[in-house]
């Protein structure tokens, strides 16, 4: 539960409302405030998937430099600086939830008990199928446990 909270506060409260206010302050220059949308825009375009309209603001900017010239305190640098960072950050939290949900040993130890369960489920309805009339009782549930569990 703390890791969910750590990337609510990353996600949606450092960076676009202690960072990107706290730089746009110490420049002195407001406009630098569009940031935080461009932040948000980037992480809809991650979250949903919508690949489709990052190449727009790309194409733009790269015939922006062409046009004018590369500089680091161009708006346009700065905003796709905001809108990248956006991705980037729900990016590395798929990745993230991705790598600890699927890699860490103590999951692959939950998948091997979850299949185990479903094999114990299975057996014990192969039992009532055989014997329809009989009552399962506790030391059959115990037997096949065991044969399942620790076989």
């Amino acid at each position: 539960m703390k890791s969910k909270l750590v990337l609510f506060f990353l996600l949606y409260i450092l960076v676009p409302f202690i960072i990107i206010p706290y730089l746009t302050i110490k420049t002195g220059n407001w406009f630098g405030l569009f940031g935080i949308l461009l932040y948000f825009m980037g992480l809809i375009i991650s979250k949903f998937k919508q690949w489709i309209f990052l190449p727009i603001p790309l194409f733009f900017c790269f015939w922006y430099w062409y046009t004018y010239g590369f500089g680091l305190h161009d708006y346009v640098t700065i905003y796709l600086a905001c809108m990248l960072s956006g991705v980037i950050l729900y990016e590395a939290k798929r990745e993230y939830e991705r790598f600890f949900n699927k890699v860490l040993p103590e999951q692959l130890h939950n998948m091997d008990y979850d299949a185990k369960v479903e094999e114990l489920n299975r057996r014990l309805d192969l039992y009532r199928k055989k014997h329809p009339g009989e009552k399962i009782t506790q030391e059959i549930v115990e037997k096949i446990r065991t044969d399942v569990f620790f076989q």
